[in-house]
């Protein structure tokens, strides 16, 4: 038994966006995603906090890992997450926060927390939870919580604003009830990352990392606040607003069976990375195996990393299946093991 499953809820949360949500990009139609209990968005602002972050490089402890070495930590489920042990966020207050209350000033009604590594310098990853959602959903649907920081990566874990549900404003548009409210999450997201800094975390390597609506923020949050982030994940999610040249990494996945973004979705955010944001080399490292097909352009400039993963047969899900799990692949790709030499 999981150990969140001091309640067992019998149902699956796919982060899923609202009618409406909107791809940023000017040629890019609009997906249309339901509403669902686990999606994210994420509104614009700016305001200043410090910059300390690098490109995405490999790193010491990345040779001491593999898929078959994370899997076996203790905490990480071979195969998907048995439905009872998905956390509904109308019943979440039962059910504790994984990790250690972050103090963000002025946002007090958004829980924040944080897990440690031993080392302080070790990659971040900033994680945003999908549309009604929240942290032990995603908790609930991940391993992260229970393997990151065994693996070497410490993790934030951020909600949005409670106006009622919680969802990201990513772009004005999407998604409700955040969009509609207008909420700026931005100020949030800087004013967590220096409460991060404040706590004594020195990472360089620093992600975002979204499911869905989710998905739709970390792209927001990277692409507006460049100089507090390496790169962002985006699982079965899409690029709501246009980015500019940064020295970024990307890691997305899709699934050809996705009702809410469609099957091409994904390749389209790492073709947009690739020109928008770096340069790459014009041939990836293409790595097909039954379901699931990876690209990965490394040695794209600066340092960093594009990589795109295709699930056959997959719908809008935050992916853990035996074939390949999210989990092992963002931790991976945090620690660098993409990196060009």
């Amino acid at each position: 038994m999981r150990r969140r499953g001091v309640i067992a809820l019998a149902a699956i949360l796919v982060g899923v966006l609202p009618a409406g949500c909107s791809s940023a990009r000017s040629a890019a139609p609009e997906p249309s995603v339901p509403s669902s209990t686990s999606t994210t968005v994420l509104a614009t602002t700016t305001s200043t906090v410090a910059a300390t972050t690098t490109t995405l490089a490999p790193t010491t402890t990345t040779t001491e890992l593999s898929v078959e070495g994370l899997r076996g930590l203790p905490g990480h489920h071979a195969g998907p997450i048995p439905e009872a042990e998905t956390v509904l966020c109308p019943q979440a207050a039962a059910v504790p926060l994984v990790g250690e209350p972050l103090a963000v000033p002025g946002f007090d009604d958004r829980p924040t927390v944080l897990q440690r590594t031993a080392d302080p310098a070790a990659p971040l990853l900033v994680i945003f939870h999908g549309q009604h959602g929240c942290i032990q959903n995603v908790q609930s649907r991940s391993d992260l919580d229970q393997i990151g920081a065994a693996a070497g990566v410490n993790i934030a874990w951020l909600s949005g604003a409670p106006v009622p549900s919680r969802s990201w404003n990513v772009n004005g548009r999407c998604c409700e009830p955040a969009s509609d409210r207008d909420v700026d999450d931005l100020p949030y997201v800087q004013a967590t990352m220096a409460a991060v800094r404040a706590a004594g975390l020195t990472s360089t390597t620093v992600l975002t990392v979204g499911v869905s609506n989710g998905g739709g923020m970390a792209i927001t949050a990277a692409c507006r606040l460049p100089e507090l982030f390496t790169g962002a994940v985006v699982v079965a999610g899409w690029a709501p607003v246009a980015c500019r040249a940064a020295p970024q990494s990307l890691l997305v996945f899709g699934g050809s069976l996705d009702e809410n973004l469609g099957s091409t979705r994904a390749a389209g955010v790492a073709a947009m990375w690739r020109t928008d944001v770096t340069t790459c080399p014009a041939e990836p490292v293409v790595e097909t195996a039954g379901q699931r097909t990876t690209s990965t352009w490394s040695g794209c400039a600066n340092g960093t990393v594009v990589r795109l993963v295709q699930l056959e047969g997959v719908p809008h899900v935050w992916p853990k299946f035996d074939f390949y799990d999210m989990d092992d692949d963002i931790i991976l790709f945090a620690l660098g093991a993409y990196a060009a030499a």
